[in-house]
């Protein structure tokens, strides 16, 4: 169960498919439910026209966006989770592209 329609439930949602489909393959039936209170193309901050990307790593390094990370919250950051935002975070930047959405 998913609760909310904004960007980051709703990626949750896509990648969670991932998952419902490699459990298919081995017989186990699995169901994502994604709930919201309001219309889907009217939740969250993306769809109000709002800014809520503000990471992309393009030509950077991960280390790189660690470093930036580390400045801005004075040190007190887990480093190994930056660094896998860091890593993931172009993709998913690029789905929502393929999805249309304003970025």
């Amino acid at each position: 169960l998913l609760i909310g329609g904004g960007m980051a439930c709703c990626g949750a949602a896509f990648e969670a498919m991932k998952w419902v489909e490699e459990a298919r393959k081995q017989g186990v039936e699995l169901k994502v439910k994604l709930v919201d209170k309001a219309a889907m193309s009217r939740s969250g901050a993306v769809a109000q026209g709002l800014s809520a990307i503000n990471t992309y790593m393009g030509e950077n390094d991960p280390s790189d966006y660690v470093r930036y990370v580390r400045q801005d919250l004075m040190g007190i950051t887990r480093e190994d989770l930056v660094y896998d935002v860091g890593r993931h975070v172009d993709d998913s930047v690029h789905n929502f592209e393929r999805w249309g959405l304003p970025i």
